[in-house]
């Protein structure tokens, strides 16, 4: 139940809190009267509140009841949803973006890969690597609904939707089901944790647990933090992070950049939906790659297809060379999401993996949140989107030299 109630969080509340704000840029900018730039700008704020709750969201999940906590924040998005239905003026939905923000990163950010790693010993990469790549599937199927919504309903009530299908789907789940950890007590214990005659860690003596949990530590090999921040492939692996979170900033503005090019707003989410598919498929499939041959080629052909799906976007003109030229960046994506935490992991090592990721990753939402804005100023400077997409593609580029070169200059850490 805990790897349904993580898939849920993944599909639904990514799906429809992440990847679905683009579809409102074109609507709102004709009713509010303001650029995209000023709506898309919402978007950057929300990112912007999203990474400074990162800095602190860990240890609220540890320390407050996650079934309450979760729940809490599902409430709060979902209020948000229902809220924004009856804005009138700019400065609300900066506001209710920035609550979003603070809202969303716990439930659908951290819990997933939270709970699943406290909950599964054995195949933990496995049922991480469904439940993660279930966003992008939910990216697919909410575009086009939440797109069909605005047309046939309207914006108000597609708000309103969005916020009673949140609460719907997930409460249910996240106040019986998102406990933080097994209750020994009851007989629950981590799937593949306990063996026979080997007590659990929470089962045993706590001088006993304290002893083996520092053994533990000073045995993972690994560099230190504070020592990677000072290697070349620290600095190259943030100009990735960065390269590649500013060309998924795009993905907002698709369909804007279809509408403008005179396709329905339907058609628009469907070329998202493409991304979306291909980011699932592409997240999937880069590791399974990247464990059976070598990392370079692997790397090269994930850059490539990014960076051909985003040169057919351009030259395509109608709904269905469009929705391939997204399946194709979406596959591009599996660099981002997936190559890169490898690549830091095989560069740095088990040690201080997570501070060390949480950094490259905190860049990364900065760039995406730039990028949301620039990229809306860009479209109410030329009145079109083909400068962003043209950097785009530089991105990719240099993205695929810069990760090539961190991976050759990687520090040789032996690993047990």
């Amino acid at each position: 139940m805990i790897f349904i109630s993580c898939c849920l969080l993944s599909f639904v509340g990514y799906g429809l809190i992440v990847n679905t704000p683009g579809l409102y840029y074109p609507i709102l900018s004709q009713q509010l009267g303001v650029n995209r730039t000023k709506i898309a700008f919402a978007s950057t704020i929300m990112n912007l509140t999203g990474a400074a709750t990162m800095l602190f969201a860990g240890k609220l999940l540890k320390h407050v009841d996650s079934r309450l906590l979760i729940s809490i924040c599902i409430l709060a998005c979902s209020a948000i949803f229902l809220s924004q239905s009856f804005f009138t003026q700019l400065w609300q939905f900066y506001l209710s973006f920035a609550l979003l923000g603070v809202a969303y990163v716990i439930p659908v950010t951290l819990a997933p890969s939270v709970l699943l790693s406290n909950w599964f010993n054995d195949k933990l990469g496995l049922v991480m690597g469904i439940a993660l790549g279930l966003s992008g599937l939910g990216g697919m199927v909410f575009n086009p609904v939440v797109s069909a919504w605005i047309v046939d309903l309207g914006w108000r009530p597609a708000y309103q939707l969005t916020g009673l299908l949140l609460a719907v789907c997930i409460l249910p789940f996240s106040i019986l089901v998102m406990r933080f950890m097994p209750n020994t007590s009851k007989g629950e214990h981590m799937y593949g944790a306990v063996s026979a005659g080997q007590p659990a860690a929470d089962q045993q003596e706590p001088d006993q647990q304290t002893k083996q949990t520092k053994q533990t530590e000073s045995e993972i090999p690994g560099m230190a933090a504070t020592k990677a921040y000072r290697t070349p492939t620290f600095l190259l692996l943030i100009a990735c992070f960065v390269l590649l979170q500013w060309a998924t900033g795009m993905v907002q503005h698709v369909a804007g950049y279809e509408t403008s090019r005179g396709m329905g707003l339907k058609d628009g989410a469907l070329v998202v939906s493409g991304i979306m598919l291909g980011a699932a498929i592409g997240k999937a499939s880069i590791g399974f790659f990247l464990d059976r041959f070598k990392t370079e080629p692997v790397v090269l052909v994930y850059c490539a297809l990014g960076l051909g799906g985003w040169a057919l976007m351009i030259l395509a003109t109608s709904p269905t060379p469009s929705t391939i030229a997204g399946g194709l960046a979406g596959l591009g994506q599996g660099v981002l999401l997936v190559a890169l935490p490898w690549l830091t992991r095989k560069a740095f090592g088990q040690r201080d993996y997570a501070e060390i990721l949480s950094i490259l990753t905190m860049s990364g939402v900065l760039s995406v949140a730039l990028a949301n804005t620039v990229n809306g100023g860009i479209f109410d400077l030329t009145g079109s989107y083909l400068p962003a997409l043209l950097i785009n593609l530089v991105c990719y580029v240099l993205a695929a030299a810069a990760s090539i070169t961190a991976y050759r200059l990687r520090p040789q850490i032996h690993e047990q």
